[in-house]
């Protein structure tokens, strides 16, 4: 299991650098020029001067790049230009609150999308299944805006069962953050669960037709313990897959959602960096978002290896 382990450290440490690389180099493509938001309107060509000489804007890209990864790795994000607070707090306040609604809109996924993928394996070319691929199909066609648009309208504005935006924290009052969460862990699970059904639906068809599948059947085992046992567990790596990628999407910030409903977390917080120019916070959350991904990635070849007698077997 170490040996593994550190087989997947040795390529996730390489592709957080090239991450790194890369996210800096596309903020340098940004438009404007920060010494303009530091400085602001009214200041003097000899001021933006010894503002980018201060902030070493003049230095050559390298040097510049070294400066801000050798400061991410000490944790250090650098400083708001517009406000003058520091990146690395705001972060630390925004990271729960995105990996609150990133848990809720996974268990959605996962409670609905996993179970309805099965049936509609089990009952392939029958009505639930019919039903199941329309679902999912709907699922991931319908814009997330939209969708929370319409359930703001009806929820919020119409019946008034829900608030319409803002969160709570589940540590100030548990019943008013479940109340704040639950429309924006359903306009995310949908889609998230329109995907898991149509993944788990293809694992488990390509999984019943095997000979072991039939031979549990042939040993008159019983059909939920051979659905549940000796198809499902044998079909796990494509879910694990999905269900990994998509904790990392979220975690990466949904964007659009936290927008609808002003949920103060990290998607709200590069949309508002974009729109103020605040590069420093831009870049550390873009980079944030690249090593969720990582993350994520070095998870799921740890439930792999778990998953997986065979890739045990041949690390032992």
């Amino acid at each position: 299991m170490i040996g593994f382990l550190i087989q997947r450290l040795l390529v996730a440490i390489p592709t957080l650098l090239i991450i790194s690389v890369i996210v800096f180099c596309l903020q340098q493509l940004l438009p404007g020029d920060p010494a303009l938001v530091i400085g602001g309107g009214e200041a003097t060509p000899a001021m933006l001067a010894e503002i980018r000489e201060r902030y070493g804007f003049n230095d050559p890209l390298i040097v510049q790049y070294w400066h801000w990864i050798t400061s991410v790795m000490h944790g250090d994000f650098g400083v708001s230009y517009r406000t003058r607070e520091e990146i690395g707090p705001m972060l630390a306040a925004k990271i729960p609150v995105t990996l609150h609604l990133a848990l809720a809109a996974m268990f959605i996924s996962l409670i609905i999308g996993i179970p309805a993928g099965i049936l509609a394996a089990i009952w392939r070319g029958r009505g639930w299944d019919h039903v199941v691929t329309i679902t999912a199909l709907s699922g991931i066609s319908i814009p997330n805006f939209w969708l929370g648009i319409m359930m703001i309208l009806l929820f919020a504005v119409n019946l008034g069962w829900l608030p319409a935006s803002g969160y709570v924290s589940p540590f100030v009052d548990p019943w008013a953050s479940l109340k704040s969460i639950t429309m924006p862990a359903i306009v995310l699970g949908t889609a998230l669960a329109a995907a898991m059904m149509r993944h788990t639906r293809s694992a488990m068809l390509t999984v019943m037709s095997q000979d072991y599948v039939r031979t549990a059947r042939a040993k008159g085992q019983r059909e939920w313990i051979v659905i549940l046992k000796h198809a499902f567990l044998n079909a796990q790596v494509p879910i694990i897959t999905l269900a990994t990628l998509q904790f990392g999407t979220l975690l990466a910030g949904a964007v659009l959602t936290e927008q609808i409903f002003s949920i103060p977390g990290i998607g709200k917080m590069v949309v508002d960096a974009v729109f103020n120019r605040e590069y420093q916070a831009v870049q550390a959350v873009t980079l944030l978002s690249g090593a969720a991904f990582v993350l994520m990635s070095l998870l799921a070849d740890v439930l792999y290896f778990w998953a997986n007698p065979k890739l045990r077997s041949k690390t032992l």
